[in-house]
């Protein structure tokens, strides 16, 4: 197992103990609540119909007011995605980034 793939299955970990609700620590990406995180994941599974253990939050920012922004990766290639919620964890939309 090389250096990439070892860091990708700890990826995956990572987001089946998310979908999985892990009480340990709250996850948080950019300021977003937790609510919102495991909402997107969520979501992003059910939009692209992969399973939610392979969909890891990435990074977020706050562009508004009580609106988040949470990039994630999808799958096994990790190709990105982009999802918002409002200030209460509902998710606005989920769609695939374009590629630059």
């Amino acid at each position: 197992m090389n250096i990439r793939a070892l860091g990708r299955w700890g990826l995956m970990v990572s987001a089946a103990a998310l979908a999985a609700g892990c009480n340990s620590t709250a996850i948080r990406v950019g300021g977003a609540p937790e609510a919102s995180v495991k909402n997107c994941v969520a979501a992003a599974s059910r939009e692209f119909r992969v399973p939610a253990s392979s969909v890891v939050a990435d990074k977020g920012t706050t562009p508004r007011d009580g609106v988040y922004t949470i990039n994630l990766k999808i799958g096994a290639q990790g190709r990105p995605a982009l999802c918002t919620t409002d200030e209460n964890s509902a998710v606005l939309g989920v769609v695939y980034k374009r590629a630059q």
